[in-house]
């Protein structure tokens, strides 16, 4: 649908500023998840920082105001090397690592139980009870022009 759609930028998805997710032609349109054109993996880590992101920008577009938040491209992934063992890779554009904890807690490039018992009993809570039902814990829209 959105591919034959004036939304559509190349490769089919909607064509929006990579940082604040605004479409390129249509300033009342925003896109976020795996129709947003941007380079950033497609995941559910990528949307939950997505999502403040675009509200709190269609909240400045409602009063006539520029964007106020960007995103950085950031995205997660488990990947699993062995059972009870995963990477959790977090990145932002351009594969720039991203992590969220202290690498000395859980450090991204190695395979962890720490990190498998996080994506197995952690994250699906955060996913179903609370992400799915509209609340964020460790998310925070990032506004522009402020150091990250």
């Amino acid at each position: 649908m959105i591919r034959n759609s004036a939304l559509a930028g190349d490769g089919g998805w909607v064509s929006v500023d990579p940082a604040t997710l605004r479409h390129t032609k249509f300033a009342n349109v925003f896109a976020l998840g795996d129709v947003a054109g941007t380079s950033n993996a497609k995941t559910a880590a990528a949307v939950r920082v997505q999502a403040p992101v675009v509200a709190v920008n269609v909240l400045a577009t409602l009063d006539h105001k520029p964007a106020v938040a960007d995103y950085d491209g950031y995205g997660a992934c488990p990947l699993t090397v062995e059972r009870g063992r995963i990477v959790l890779a977090e990145f932002a554009y351009g594969g720039k690592l991203a992590p969220t904890l202290p690498t000395w807690l859980l450090n991204g490039r190695k395979p962890t139980h720490l990190a498998w018992f996080l994506k197995e009993w952690v994250m699906p809570v955060l996913y179903w009870d609370g992400m799915l039902r509209g609340h964020e814990l460790m998310v925070a829209p990032h506004k522009i022009g402020t150091p990250r």
